[in-house]
């Protein structure tokens, strides 16, 4: 195992029919320790897949430095790197059954020439039994050890996508490195091999960088999430910290199923009891520590943010809301999801997206009140769109 450190690391390519400089990955920095799982997450186009691909050795480094322990590989070719990579489309050699698929990329690594395996029988049989060895193992590791005669046309996604693992894991490399190798699994397997990831990684313990769009992969996986956009990284921390504490609007928008409600011209106002977010149509009091934070900010417009799940029917909110802020509404929408359900709400300018017990009383087209819990509210500037609350 070993750590990989991104040192101002920056990818810039060159439109071909404007002929102008793009900058896909801008001076990323990140450290990602001995042993972690790191997430890579954004949306398409925000550049982590060139940053992967920079550790692997398939792109060329425009500037910064790529460490992988303590040796700078920016020139080392991808072979010599230690790595071992899983790729979306799990690349695998069709006319070659699972077992060879498997055992290849060793086969080159650690025979040499035939004239070599010719003239040194006894070394050569002594690799070839440590391949198998490896392989069989790896197989087991990844329940496919019935599937190591079949070509992969004879494979389920899943079975193709535990080969494409487990000729990773034969390697035994320093580091992983995974292109969204779920993409092509239907929900239900999705969330099985998702499982077996996390628990394959546990056992083996392997330096992992993993690259998703999907923020419900990254949330449930990664130790630490890595958020990047326009070739950025807009914050990189546990995936509680970044879900409780985003940095900006971008972070607090892309994590989070339904996502974050923002209401972008709300004024911060203030009264008697200090300042209070003014949405228009209804107006939300903080509780004090929350409230002292705005008071730079009296008279301006900001940006409030408040989570699905900090919107309470009023008939049935949580003990734990200490400061909530009752708002009657208009539902539009019930979508059932089994035991919440999520409330498509208005007043008027203003629209907001809940996720309630599936056993609220509020009906399409009918009003309800709601409880927004103050405590839980986020508020931002609204031209840096950074968090100040």
């Amino acid at each position: 195992m070993a750590r990989v450190t991104l040192r101002n690391l920056c990818k810039t390519f060159t439109d071909q029919q404007t002929k102008k400089d793009v900058v896909a990955v801008n001076n990323l920095n990140l450290e990602i320790q001995d042993g972690e799982f790191l997430v890579l997450v954004g949306p398409s186009g925000c550049g982590k897949t060139t940053a992967l691909r920079m550790v692997a050795g398939l792109e060329e480094v425009t500037s910064g430095e790529i460490l992988i322990g303590d040796r700078v590989v920016n020139d080392v070719p991808p072979r010599d790197r230690n790595i071992a990579m899983v790729f979306q489309n799990y690349a695998l050699y069709p006319h070659m059954s699972v077992y060879e698929n498997m055992a290849f990329g060793l086969k080159l690594r650690m025979l040499p020439n035939l004239m070599w395996q010719l003239s040194h029988p006894a070394e050569a049989k002594k690799i070839k039994e440590e391949i198998d060895q490896r392989v069989r193992e790896a197989a087991e590791t990844m329940a496919i050890p019935h599937l190591l005669d079949r070509k992969p046309k004879q494979l389920s996604g899943g079975q193709r996508q535990r080969v494409a693992l487990g000729r990773a894991i034969v390697r035994e490399p320093q580091v992983f490195l995974m292109d969204e190798p779920l993409s092509n699994l239907d929900a239900k397997l999705r969330v099985q091999t998702r499982a077996e990831l996390i628990k394959l990684h546990r056992r083996l313990g392997v330096t992992t960088i993993y690259v998703t769009h999907d923020q419900i992969e990254a949330m449930t996986m990664g130790q630490r999430i890595a958020v990047m956009k326009d070739g950025v990284l807009q914050q990189c921390d546990t995936p509680l910290k970044l879900f409780n504490e985003p940095v900006n609007m971008f972070v607090a928008g892309f994590l989070g199923s339904p996502p974050m409600n923002f209401i972008h011209d709300a004024v911060v106002a203030k009264n008697g009891s200090g300042p209070y977010i003014d949405a228009g149509e209804f107006q939300i009091p903080l509780p004090a520590a929350k409230a002292a934070v705005l008071s730079d900010y009296v008279g301006k417009q900001v940006v409030f943010g408040i989570r699905p799940t900090d919107i309470h029917d009023k008939s049935m909110v949580p003990n734990n809301v200490e400061h909530g802020a009752e708002v009657r509404m208009t539902v539009d929408v019930i979508e059932p999801l089994g035991s919440d359900a999520t409330l498509f709400l208005n007043s008027g300018r203003q629209t907001l997206v809940a996720e309630v017990p599936a056993d609220t009383r509020a009906r399409e087209g009918a009003p309800l009140d709601v409880v927004i819990d103050a405590d839980a509210a986020h508020v931002f500037d609204k031209d840096t769109e950074k968090t100040i609350l």
